[in-house]
């Protein structure tokens, strides 16, 4: 049986913690531990050094290291921890980060080949964050060739494989840091998120992860766009990815530019929640649907008032709109990804092929165009969270699906793949559950549920008020608190 992390004991336990039960630890456990002179920063390092050593060759999650550094800076925190000095709210936690993010030390791939000798000589901007808070870099995780794929597999170190299951994807593009903090690689991980990029693999590694609202977290030092690049693009955003709620609360705290808006509510039954389950404009996989209504009935067993809502946008309109803006970005620096697009329109049957190709040529009359109609989709957001506190729904149509690590991994590579949605073939292009709350800059949580298909995780999405990230992030606190959270995988314990 998987060792119970130690935040879901209770108050009353007061046993030393094997490694492997602080391997699985919340972020802010141990930070209780570190405090308490219960386990120093060195010795936390290495207790994921070592677990990595042994574990990671088969899975295949962190793939750069620092070690060096690493060891002297946890040595240095623990003389200033037993001096008395000040310290920040994260010091001695040892984490890794996505290879999409800069970082001195160690190499900024982005999983492409013609950054596979990029070595930054700046941290990107919330890397620079977390260090000041303390945190100890020592790692960098796996991603898809340009954190365009919901897969993790690229020419420079290879395909990460579910620590639930080897043969299925960690999902992308931040798989290497979900599936590392699943395995107890790390205490937590800096992902982003443009596509889904935080929240499904957060769902397929059944851990915790959230999408900040749009420009909560600074992104320069990030990849795409191209290094040296300042500005940020439309949709994309930096966030935690955790073993715990609170953990995503104490992480957003020190990323954020500017401080928090208070949750709405600090109580599961205080919450006005509306769920939506995709009507017949998204799919869903129906074991993946029947896992969440269970789950939701035990919120509602819990005191939670949720009740079943009609969104207030045109689903079909809004993913449309996402799409074009997602792929007017990805088109605009890669004309020949257009071109790519256009050559296989004649034998594509689903029009996904002609549709991404226009998309990609957007002109700047189309691009003003966009913005007016997400300004109506924003206002209409506004008015539904004056009714209800939150949206649930599925983060995508499926849970963990088999490795399809075909191509190069550029979109056009990725047009004739298909996952199986209730035993039928459906386009790999098409998971729309994302886009919701990208398209409206939004906050949006993912919390494993528990429940499992075909013993993989399932995750809840959970979508807040622009700017009231805490709200989505306090919701799922509280319903961690009543029907548990993380669980690891078996074959890590």
């Amino acid at each position: 049986m998987a060792a119970t992390p130690p935040d879901m004991r209770g108050p009353e336990w007061e046993t030393e913690m094997s490694d492997v039960e602080i391997a699985f630890a919340s972020a802010t456990e141990q930070l209780r531990l570190l405090d308490r002179g219960e386990i120093g920063a060195v010795e936390l390092l290495e207790l994921y050094l070592a677990r990595i050593d042994r574990f990671n060759p088969v899975y295949n999650l962190v793939v750069a290291f620092d070690r060096d550094r690493a060891r002297a800076d946890a040595a240095e925190l623990d003389r200033r921890r037993k001096q008395g000095k000040a310290m920040g709210r994260l010091a001695g936690l040892p984490i890794t980060i996505k290879d999409s993010f800069e970082v001195t030390g160690m190499p900024a791939t982005c999983g492409l080949e013609a950054l596979r000798d990029h070595r930054p000589d700046r941290d990107a901007d919330a890397v620079t964050l977390l260090r000041q808070a303390g945190a100890n870099v020592f790692g960098k995780t796996n991603l898809p060739a340009g954190a365009s794929d919901w897969q993790s597999f690229n020419p420079v170190y290879g395909l990460s494989r579910n620590p639930w299951n080897p043969d299925r994807t960690v999902g992308g593009s931040s798989g290497g840091a979900a599936g590392a903090v699943a395995a107890g690689f790390t205490a937590f991980e800096l992902g982003s998120d443009i596509g889904g990029s935080i929240r499904i693999p957060s769902h397929f590694c059944g851990v915790f992860g959230h999408k900040p609202t749009y420009g909560a977290v600074p992104l320069r030092g990030h990849i795409p766009p191209p290094p040296g690049m300042l500005s940020q693009p439309e949709l994309g955003v930096a966030g935690p990815i955790a073993r715990s709620a609170g953990d995503l609360e104490l992480l957003l705290g020190v990323l954020a530019d500017k401080p928090l808006m208070p949750a709405r509510h600090a109580r599961l039954e205080d919450f006005r929640v509306g769920v939506w389950m995709g009507e017949e404009a998204y799919r869903v996989d129906g074991a993946y649907r029947a896992a969440l209504e269970s789950y939701i009935a035990d919120l509602r067993h819990a005191g939670a008032r949720i009740e079943e809502v009609a969104l207030p946008v045109d689903p079909r309109e809004s993913y449309e709109t996402y799409l074009q803006v997602l792929f007017a970005i990805v088109g605009a620096p890669a004309p020949q990804e257009a071109e790519a697009f256009e050559r296989l329109a004649d034998q594509d049957d689903t029009g996904i092929a002609a549709r991404l190709a226009r998309y990609m040529r957007t002109s700047l009359g189309e691009w003003f165009d966009l913005a007016e109609r997400r300004e109506h989709l924003f206002q209409a957001w506004r008015r539904f969270f004056g009714a209800y506190d939150l949206l649930i729904c599925p983060a995508v149509p499926v849970v963990a699906f088999p490795h399809m690590a075909e191509g190069s991994g550029v979109h056009s590579d990725q047009l004739f793949r298909r996952v199986t949605i209730d035993g039928e073939p459906a386009p790999y292009l098409d998971f729309t559950w994302q886009s919701l709350a990208l398209v409206a800059n939004l906050p949006a949580t993912v919390m494993p549920t528990g429940r499992q298909v075909e013993a993989l995780p399932t995750g809840l999405q959970i979508i807040g008020p622009h700017s009231e990230d805490l709200t989505t992030i306090t919701f799922a606190q509280c319903a961690e608190r009543q029907t548990g959270g993380f669980t690891p995988p078996p074959a890590l314990v």
